[in-house]
C-alpha cells in the first residue's frame, strides 16, 4: 500500500509541475540563477523566499505579495530584499520592458521605503538560467513598472558574476 501511494503522490508532483505555467517554470528558473550566481550563500544568508506556482496554487500564501528574497549581507549584517523578474527581452509599443504592474511597484515602493532596501534583478534574454542581460537596480531608483533600455543600460551588471557587497550598497 505504501508503495502505490508513492506512486500516486509521484503523479499528482508530475502532473502539477507539467500544468505549471511557463512563464512560472522561467521565472523560478531565473530566481534560481539570482541565488546561486548572484546572490550565494557564501555572502549573503537567506532569510526568507517566496513561494513558489505550485504551494500559491493550492493555497495562496500572503507573504508571497513580498519580493522573491529577503537576505542579509554577511559582510556588513544589513537585511534587503530582492525581486528577481525574467523578461525575453520583448519591448511594449514605447519601446520600454514592462518589469512588474502597477500594484507591484507601489508594493515594492512601500517596502523599500518603510520596512528594508528593495533590489530589482532583471534577466533578459532567451535561457532564464544563462540570461543575455543582468540587471540589477535599486528600487529607490525606479518609478515606472516600465523601462527604457536608457536606464537599463545604467544599471547593467555582469554575466555569471556574484554580486559584491560593496557594489551593491554604493547603488543605494
Amino acid at each position: 500500500m505504501n508503495f502505490l501511494r508513492r506512486v500516486e503522490n509521484g503523479f499528482r508532483a508530475f502532473t502539477k509541475e507539467i500544468t505549471k505555467p511557463d512563464s512560472f517554470s522561467k521565472g523560478e528558473e531565473f530566481e534560481e540563477y539570482v541565488r546561486k550566481v548572484l546572490f550565494p550563500q557564501a555572502r549573503f544568508q537567506l532569510i526568507e523566499k517566496s513561494h513558489g506556482y505550485t504551494t500559491n496554487r493550492d493555497d495562496f500564501v500572503e507573504s508571497s505579495l513580498k519580493p522573491d528574497f529577503k537576505f542579509r549581507d554577511t559582510k556588513n549584517g544589513q537585511i534587503f530584499y530582492v525581486e528577481a523578474k525574467w523578461r525575453n527581452g520583448s519591448y511594449n509599443k514605447e519601446n520600454k520592458i514592462q518589469w512588474c504592474n502597477k500594484n507591484q511597484l507601489r508594493r515594492y515602493k512601500a517596502i523599500d521605503q518603510h520596512e528594508s532596501k528593495v533590489f530589482v534583478v532583471l534577466g533578459l534574454g532567451d535561457s532564464p538560467n544563462r540570461p543575455e542581460e543582468v540587471v540589477l537596480f535599486p528600487m529607490a531608483s525606479c518609478n515606472f513598472n516600465a523601462l527604457y533600455d536608457s536606464f537599463l543600460n545604467k544599471y547593467a551588471f555582469y554575466l555569471g558574476r556574484p554580486v559584491f557587497s560593496g557594489y551593491l550598497w554604493n547603488l543605494t
